[in-house]
C-alpha cells in the first residue's frame, strides 16, 4: 500500500527543469530590469517630476516613482537583489508545478504593489519623497518562504507548507525586527547579532522536533538529501530567506543619495508574503467547502 510521500510528484531534476523553463519565463523576470534600466535612461529632470513627493502626492506618481531611481547605485543594488531572488523563486515555481501561482504573484507585484505601497507611505506624515524599486523586490523576497515552504510540502512532503511557511517568514521577520532596531535606535551589533541568531535556533530546534517526532516527515527529508540538486535549490532559498534582511535593513540606512525607507521594505516584505499565503489558504478553504 503506498503512502501519501509515495504518491507525491516525483522531484524535477536540473536537466528536466531546463526543458520546463519556457522563454515565457525568461521574458517575464527580465522584464522588470529592462523598464528600470529604460527608465533610468531619462533625463535626470523627467525623473525627478515622477518622484512621488509625501506632501503632494498623485496617482500618476504614485506608479511611476517605484521604477525610478535618481542614482545609478540605487538601480544597481534593487536590480541585484531582484536577480538574486526572483530567479531562486522562479526555479521553486517550476521545481513544484506552481507556476500560474509565480504568475499571477509577479502581476500583483509589479503592477498593483507599486500604487499601494507608495500610498501607504502616507500613514507616516513627513515631509520626503519615494522613489526607487527596493518595496517591491522586498515583496518578491516575503514571497519566497511561501515558494519554498510549497516546494517542500508538493515534492518530498516536508512540511505542511501551511505550518512551513508561517514558521519560515515569522522567524525571518524577527530578524528583520531586530536589524530595524538596531538601524533606527543603534543597537550594539553583537546584541541584535544574538538576537538574530537566537531566533534561528530556536527555528531549526522546533523544524528538528517535528522531523523526529514524525517518521515519514524524516523519510522524507531523507529523500530530500538524496535528491540530486533537490536539497541545493532548497539550501540556497533557504540562505536567502535570511540573508536579504541584512542587505534590506542595514546598520546604517543613510546613504549618499537620502535614507532608505525601511518602512516600505518591511511593507513590501510582509505583503509580499501574506498576499499569496492568504489567497492559497482562502482559495483552499473553499475549495474543500464545495467538495464537502
Amino acid at each position: 500500500m503506498a503512502t501519501e510521500s509515495d504518491t507525491r510528484p516525483r522531484y524535477v531534476p536540473a536537466a528536466a527543469l531546463g526543458d520546463r523553463l519556457r522563454a515565457a519565463d525568461i521574458a517575464l523576470v527580465c522584464s522588470v530590469p529592462l523598464v528600470l534600466g529604460l527608465v533610468a535612461l531619462l533625463p535626470l529632470t523627467t525623473r525627478r517630476s515622477l518622484v512621488f513627493d509625501y506632501t503632494a502626492p498623485t496617482v500618476p506618481t504614485a506608479v511611476a516613482s517605484p521604477f525610478v531611481h535618481l542614482a545609478p547605485g540605487h538601480l544597481l543594488v534593487n536590480v541585484g537583489l531582484y536577480a538574486l531572488v526572483v530567479p531562486v523563486v522562479l526555479t521553486l515555481a517550476i521545481a513544484g508545478e506552481r507556476r500560474r501561482r509565480f504568475y499571477t504573484a509577479f502581476v500583483v507585484f509589479v503592477c498593483v504593489f507599486p500604487p499601494v505601497l507608495s500610498y501607504l507611505n502616507l500613514a507616516i506624515p513627513r515631509a520626503a519623497a519615494g522613489v526607487g524599486f527596493s518595496g517591491v523586490v522586498m515583496a518578491f523576497a516575503g514571497y519566497l518562504p511561501f515558494a519554498l515552504a510549497e516546494y517542500l510540502d508538493d515534492r518530498f512532503g516536508v512540511g505542511p507548507a501551511t505550518q512551513l511557511a508561517p514558521l519560515l517568514f515569522l522567524t525571518s521577520l524577527s530578524l528583520v525586527s531586530v536589524l530595524s532596531l538596531r538601524s533606527v535606535f543603534g543597537l550594539v551589533g553583537y546584541r541584535a547579532a544574538g538576537l538574530a541568531l537566537a531566533a534561528l535556533l530556536g527555528a531549526l530546534w522546533y523544524g528538528l522536533a517535528l522531523v523526529e517526532q514524525s517518521p515519514t516527515l524524516r523519510a522524507n527529508a531523507r529523500r530530500l538529501l538524496a535528491t540530486p540538486g533537490a536539497a541545493e535549490l532548497a539550501a540556497v532559498a533557504g540562505v536567502l530567506v535570511f540573508a536579504v534582511p541584512f542587505v534590506a535593513f542595514p546598520a546604517t540606512p543613510v546613504r549618499d543619495t537620502g535614507v532608505l525607507n525601511l518602512y516600505v521594505h518591511l511593507l513590501g516584505y510582509v505583503l509580499g508574503f501574506l498576499v499569496p499565503f492568504v489567497t492559497a489558504a482562502t482559495t483552499r478553504f473553499v475549495a474543500r467547502r464545495v467538495e464537502s
